[in-house]
């Protein structure tokens, strides 16, 4: 999710995921109406979302926590 840029919000959400090769589902939050929703308090922070749409991590920031997040999230029973 991109919140709290000032300018130009779907632009740089494009570049970041363009330099950092991330190749999925970015939300565009212009207002900060749904980061307020979440709890959102700084940036950055990532949200692990599993198919079914259920939260599953919170905080992984560093490529390695989330290398630990997906291997947990995949390695999981499902359930």
């Amino acid at each position: 999710m991109n919140v709290w840029e000032h300018q130009d919000a779907r632009q740089e959400a494009e570049h970041f995921c363009a330099v950092h090769g991330i190749d999925g589902t970015v939300l565009l939050d212009e207002t900060g109406g749904y980061a307020e929703r979440l709890g959102v308090r700084g940036v950055p922070l990532n949200y692990l979302v599993d198919a079914g749409g259920i939260v599953r991590f919170v905080g992984a920031t560093t490529p390695r926590e989330m290398e630990e997040c997906l291997t947990a999230l995949f390695e999981a029973p499902a359930g």
